[in-house]
Order: C-alpha cells, then structure tokens, then sequence
C-alpha cells in the first residue's frame, strides 16, 4: 500500500523530527514522552488519525525557537550565509584550460567508479565491510567488490545477490553482476543538474530545478529529503519552504550527492559553485544540509588547480558559514590530519560522535562530508587509497565513493586515473533522467565542457 511507501507519511517522521530538531538547538523535551505515547499507540490507531496527531506535533516542534544558548549561526538564505563565511578561506584559481576536459572526463569517470564501488555495501556496519574486505584480500581498497566468493565468506558476511542495496534494480551491483554503469540516485542528480544547466543555462533558479524533478525524474527514483520535498512541490509549497516544511531529512545527505555538476562547470570559481549549490539544495534541505552541497560544489571547482589537499579542504569551507556545525567538524578534521592524528584515529573519532547504527547519524550530511574530509586528506591525491578510505569509514558508502571519486577525478585527471578502475567501467551510465536512460560517458564529458564554454 503506498501509505506504507518510506519516507512519505507523517507519522514515521516522529522521531527523526525529535532528534533533528533537538541538533537545531530547540528544546524538544516536552515532545518526547508525547511521541513515545502515540507509537506506543498506534497499532490502535488508524491512519488517519496517525497522521493527524503527527501533522499537529510536527506543527509545534516548527514553531519551537531556538534556544538562546545555542552556540551555531545556521540560516538558510544566501545573505546570511555570505556573512558568516570565513574570508580568509575564500579563493579563486587560474586553470590550465588544456586540462579541462580531462579533468572533467575524470570526473564523471570518478563518480561512476565510486559509486558502482561503494553501492554493494551500503548499509554495512564499519565492521562488517572491514572484514570483508580483509577476508577477499581486498584491504586496503585496490579493486570493485565481487560476490563471486567461497561459500564460507557468503554465509559469513551474508553476501547477497538479490538486490539488496540496489538502487530500482533487483541484483546487488557488485562487479560481477553488471554490464552497464547501474542506475543510481548519486548520478541521477548529476545528470539532471547538467540538463538543467543545457536547458535553463548557469543563471537557473531553486523554481527550475524543482520543475525539472517533476518533468523527469519520478518520485520513485529520489529519497528522504528529496521524496518529502517532492510532495511539497507537487502541493505547491514554494522553493523557499518546500526543503525544511515537515521535512525531518533537511539535514540529510540529498543535496551534498547534487553537488558535483556545479562544481565541474565552474573550473577555478568555488563561490560561483557554491552558489549555484545553494539554489538546487534550498528546495529539499535547510541548514547544514544546504552547507554540505555548497561545500562539494566548492572544493569540486577549486580542484581544478589546488592540489594541496589541506588548502582545498579549507577552500571548501570557505563557502559555508564558519558559524556552523558542519565547518567546526570539518574544520576540526583539518586540525587532527595537520597535527599528525593518524587515519584510524580520525575514523574512530568520528565514529564515537556519530552513531552508524542510528538512521539519522549515518545519513546526516556532517557525517558524511567529514567522511569525504578524511578520505581526501589522508588519501593525499591517490585515487585508489581515497576511495578506500571512503569505504573504510562506513556510513553511507556509494555517496561518499561518488563524491570522492569526482574530486579526485577532477584533481588528477582521467589519464590518471588507474587503468584497472577504467577498464571495468563500461562507457555506459543507465539513469532515470527522461532523455538520459542510456548516455555515454564521454557524452557526458562533452555535454559538460559545452556548459563550461558558455560564458
């Protein structure tokens, strides 16, 4: 029945809304007990009335303030935000234009590679991945990740082939199971970024984007912010509502893993990124959710001429406010890699703030940008070692395999890029983008240089 479809009834919004509102300095104790007390309940409820008593609540946690004492600045518009950006941190580039194609090349080929790597364990606790990699001498990371294993190995880490992780597939995408570069939702949204750029050009507004999610892309094929974002569009909540109005995903990772496109058609310019970012993020996400998008798009257009990992971390940050929580964790990754924290400490450390058990902590957006923090530090320009630290850090894996494997891509190159990664991506990429289903990659490449080229 679709109302039991995720991510689309009031009533499972509950607790996520608790703990979401609560990170967003509000006082929700008085909510608490009156949430526990209706899912305790509910199974005597019918859906209507479910639905009712969760609309009503999720009403007053809206209309909560934040506390006085709460010590982030965190708003949403692009004032605001320009404000409390850190400007010191802020640059621009000079890029060899002869490089520009490649890089772009090596970008798409980067996000194909880290996603198709990271989607077969999505979902995996930290542990269970690390030893399975351990178990298929595949650790560190050098290659894709086959089921084509011992029985022993199957059984031990429940290996699966049926469709577990994968995205509107029903065979779990590891390598030895596809043809084609599968349909994911981490390149959905590149894709239908770049057809918006074609059709409405690099001044696009959050109205357009949102029109061209209706025309083609089904509501099917996106999730938790975006789904619930969908709805308020189709109900004609406005852009400028339509990412936060009853929508407890606004700080998830949907809008960080829409990033990329921004940032390859902005070679050298991370404000130009940045704010292109903020127009597509603002229609499902608020906060820190809107930060992480802007932060990839920047450290995606800076990567075209900064190899030094440190300062393109910190070219990211400069985009987004430096009141936020999500620059004083990235920031705080910087500091540990700069004072020789090692890796395993840095993932640990991450790890005991941020619960991977907990549906919130694994897809929230501060996560997994200090995931992407971690894996481009400490992979210091080595694309095979960066995406095996994405791997590495859990949380949600083909995302953040996607959006590393996009700046390294663009860092080094597509000639650079390991040929044993290269050969076993098809040219291929199958979308759900009407007029996308089935697009090469180096038509991608091309179609993204011509934006490039559009002053």
């Amino acid at each position: 029945m679709i109302e039991n479809t995720l991510w689309m009834t009031y009533f499972e919004y509950l607790p996520i809304e608790l703990k979401q509102a609560e990170e967003e300095g509000k006082n929700v104790e008085l909510y608490r007990k009156e949430i526990e007390e209706i899912i305790q309940t509910s199974g005597d409820m019918s859906f209507e009335e479910k639905e009712r008593k969760a609309w009503e609540i999720l009403d007053r946690i809206e209309k909560e303030p934040i506390k006085r004492e709460f010590p982030y600045q965190e708003p949403n518009e692009i004032e605001k935000i320009e404000e409390l950006r850190n400007t010191e941190l802020r640059r621009n580039f000079t890029v060899d234009q002869a490089t520009i194609e490649d890089r772009v090349w090596g970008a798409w080929l980067g996000r194909c590679i880290g996603c198709l790597l990271g989607q077969p364990i999505e979902g995996w606790k930290r542990k269970r991945i690390e030893g399975f990699l351990k178990d298929t001498d595949n650790y560190p990371v050098e290659r894709f990740l086959s089921s084509d294993v011992s029985e022993e190995i199957i059984h031990k880490y429940n290996v699966s082939n049926n469709g577990e992780n994968a995205f509107c597939d029903t065979v779990t995408h590891w390598i030895n199971n596809i043809v084609d570069m599968p349909e994911d939702d981490d390149t959905n949204y590149t894709v239908i970024g770049l057809k918006t750029l074609e059709i409405y050009g690099k001044d696009f507004t959050s109205d357009q984007i949102a029109w061209m999610w209706l025309t083609s892309l089904a509501m099917g094929h996106v999730s938790t912010a975006e789904r619930v974002a969908y709805r308020n569009i189709g109900n004609l909540v406005p852009t400028s509502k339509s990412g936060w109005w009853k929508n407890p995903y606004r700080e998830w990772i949907g809008a960080q893993i829409r990033a990329d496109i921004f940032g390859y058609v902005c070679p050298g310019d991370p404000k130009k990124a940045a704010d292109m970012a903020w127009r597509d993020a603002r229609i499902s996400h608020a906060k820190n959710g809107i930060y992480g998008e802007m932060f990839v798009a920047a450290l995606l257009a800076a990567a075209y001429a900064e190899s030094n990992v440190v300062k393109l971390i910190e070219t990211g940050l400069g985009e987004i406010p430096a009141t936020s929580r999500l620059y004083e964790v990235v920031l705080g990754i910087v500091s540990d890699y700069c004072n020789g924290v090692s890796k395993e400490k840095a993932i640990n450390k991450l790890h005991s703030k941020y619960n991977e058990d907990d549906s919130h902590d694994w897809c929230l957006t501060i996560t997994n940008a200090a995931v992407v923090a971690i894996s481009i530090l400490y992979g210091e320009t080595d694309f095979t070692n960066a995406l095996g630290i994405a791997m590495e850090c859990g949380y949600d894996t083909d995302c953040n395999g996607a959006t590393v494997g996009s700046i390294m891509g663009i860092m080094i190159g597509a000639k650079n890029i390991p040929e044993s990664w290269k050969n076993n991506v098809t040219g291929i990429l199958r979308t759900g983008v009407s007029g996308f289903y089935q697009v090469s990659i180096e038509e991608l490449t091309r179609r993204t240089c011509a934006i490039i080229d559009k002053k």
